[in-house]
């Protein structure tokens, strides 16, 4: 069982790196992290990139936190949302039936919608 585990891991990793090197993410990359150091790299000779270094890398670690954060939050929203509607599931069941007959009707021309 273990060497199913570490084969999703290696798919996981080369699919994010996949995704990472195509043609609609990559051009961000430079702008994602001269955002996360908060300045550009112009003009920053070599001992003074090493200084830039910390900052970035806690600015860096900033970034990653809030947006694990936000997908977080969403995720466990998401979640209790679809654990109460669990319980509404034979109610769901109805109202959404009569949506596809009443949707049905309109298409089939046997009920005309208002205006």
């Amino acid at each position: 069982m273990p060497e199913l585990s570490n084969i999703g891991m290696l798919t996981a990793f080369a699919a994010g790196i996949v995704s990472f090197l195509s043609p609609c993410v990559l051009p961000l990359v430079p702008g994602y992290v001269s955002y996360v150091a908060g300045r550009s790299s112009v003009g920053v000779t070599p001992s003074g990139a090493v200084a830039l270094r910390m900052p970035a890398v806690v600015l860096g670690l900033c970034f990653v936190l809030g947006f694990s954060t936000v997908f977080i939050v969403l995720g466990a929203s998401a979640t209790a949302l679809g654990q109460m509607l669990i319980s509404y599931r034979y109610e769901l069941n109805l109202v959404g039936g009569a949506i596809v007959i009443l949707f049905g009707l309109f298409v089939t021309g046997l009920i005309r919608p208002p205006g």
